[in-house]
């Protein structure tokens, strides 16, 4: 069916922003280093520039960073010799700067034993991560150092322009500089792929006659496209999760598997390879808090993946005595790739969650969306039925997230998605009233007119007052202007 309906006013999405250049002065590289080390709070951009900033100043000259270092952040490091697998994110390269990092634990094999077996998608994402600063932190012990990163990202999401990875492969050549295959990797997995200047890019990286050049053109066709996921039922495992022990719950769960990338296997190094493995998404994940935009960089142009790795583990905050990992939600909305069935799936699970801060990021999610244009509102409503056929999503539960989302502005889109749902509530699962009385009031907020559900019909023209049969007349009456 198709209504119309006035569009929805949502407050603006603050845009990605540019990283600024890495710093120019020694001081204020290491004062950059010493702040990220310090902060809770791991933003991209200063993870980002105080890598770029640490390689940029080692080339120049390695002595004078490393004593500046030492002064800042000596006291970091207790031992007189640490073993890479040890030491996390710029910690790597910094302890490296500073002769305290023995070569062989930065070798690509070390990082496979210490950090090859992923228990989630946090984990997988980690192990491409320590591969790239491992062999960022190995260079930096040899005599001829990068000169800059062929990784660093464009925008804080993590997305990378083409043409400014272009630039950079042709300075590499033109310098005699050898690419580290993580490095490369990393680049080609942030390179922007809905950008209108990607094609030219794409027959500039071709005339470059490198392997690199061929590899990053072919990505920029049809190697970088991530195949869609495969949407499934699946019965959950209790012996999987705790929440799950405890409470028992069984019931099927919406779940996507991620299909399979043969380019990985063939053309990256060992650490990226399981990112072409096909993956029904983790709910034994702990590493969704502390540093998450980071591991999010990693694939900042393919949310719809993350999503479908993340959804499991959203479903238990619905289904489970769980908070799970719905906040995460409005981090992946805000990066790149498509807005597909996945991240919409995520969204739907996390308007169902048990507890108000659990379906709190949701909400928020689907206003980024919405406010971006990407929101796919019929498709969120038929995965909100779904789950609420099994009963992953509760009405009650949703009523009360539409409602935060209806104070926002997003009357419109509400509507066009609740109007999806009610067909699977009505007319006599527990709750429908409430969410029946929400998208009643969506409906006259967003002047929406059309045809009347066949199932809001029915239930309006059953006799009493109970509230679901007022709110189905209510609705009824917003629709056909009587």
């Amino acid at each position: 069916m198709t209504w119309t309906a006035t569009e929805d006013i949502i407050p603006p999405v603050p845009p990605a922003r540019r990283l600024a250049a890495a710093p120019g002065g020694l001081a204020e590289a290491v004062e950059l280093t010493a702040a990220h080390l310090d902060s809770r709070a791991h933003t991209v951009a200063d993870f980002e520039r105080s890598l770029d900033g640490l390689v940029r100043h080692a080339h120049r000259d390695r002595h004078p960073l490393a004593r500046a270092l030492s002064r800042a952040l000596g006291h970091r490091y207790k031992e007189q010799e640490i073993e890479a697998h040890r030491l996390g994110g710029v910690d790597a390269v910094v302890a490296s700067l500073l002769w305290l990092v023995p070569g062989y634990s930065l070798r690509p094999e070390y990082v496979r034993r210490h950090r090859g077996h992923e228990e989630c998608a946090q984990e997988g994402l980690e192990v491409v991560i320590a591969a790239r600063l491992r062999e960022i932190a190995y260079t930096l012990l040899s005599k001829d150092p990068l000169p800059f990163l062929l990784s660093t990202p464009t925008w804080d999401t993590g997305a990378l322009e083409a043409a400014e990875l272009v630039e950079r492969l042709t300075a590499y050549r033109r310098l005699g500089v050898l690419p580290g295959p993580a490095d490369f990797g990393q680049a080609l997995l942030r390179v922007r792929r809905d950008d209108p200047a990607a094609g030219t890019a794409a027959e500039a990286a071709a005339r470059l006659g490198t392997a690199e050049g061929a590899r990053l053109a072919a990505w920029i066709g049809t190697d970088g496209a991530p195949p869609p996921a495969l949407r499934r039922v699946v019965e959950p495992d209790p012996h999987v999760h705790r929440a799950w022990q405890r409470t028992g719950a069984t019931a099927p769960q919406v779940a996507f598997l991620t299909g399979e990338r043969p380019v990985f296997a063939r053309e990256f190094p060992n650490s990226f390879h399981w990112l072409g493995r096909p993956h029904e998404g983790f709910t034994q994940c702990y590493h969704w808090h502390q540093g998450h935009p980071v591991r999010a960089s990693v694939l900042p142009e393919d949310r719809d993946t993350q999503a479908a790795w993340l959804l499991p583990h959203i479903t238990l905050a619905a289904t489970a005595d769980d908070h799970g990992g719905a906040w995460m939600l409005p981090h992946l909305a805000r990066l790149g790739g498509p807005a597909g069935p996945a991240l919409h799936a995520a969204v739907a699970a996390g308007l169902g969650g048990r507890y108000a801060d659990s379906r709190r990021p949701a909400v928020e999610a689907l206003l980024v969306l919405a406010a971006r244009g990407e929101l796919d509102a019929p498709l969120l409503g038929r995965e909100l039925a779904a789950m609420a056929a099994l009963g992953t999503v509760k009405p009650n539960r949703l009523a009360d997230a539409a409602r935060c989302a209806a104070a926002a502005g997003a009357h419109a889109t509400l509507w066009t998605a609740l109007a999806e749902v009610l067909p699977a509530l009505l007319p006599s699962v527990r709750g429908a009233g409430e969410v029946l009385a929400v998208a009643a009031s969506c409906a006259e907020r967003s002047g929406a007119a059309g045809p009347v559900p066949e199932a809001v019909a029915a239930a309006a023209a059953r006799r009493g007052t109970s509230a679901l049969v007022t709110e189905a007349r209510r609705l009824r009456a917003a629709l056909t202007g009587g």
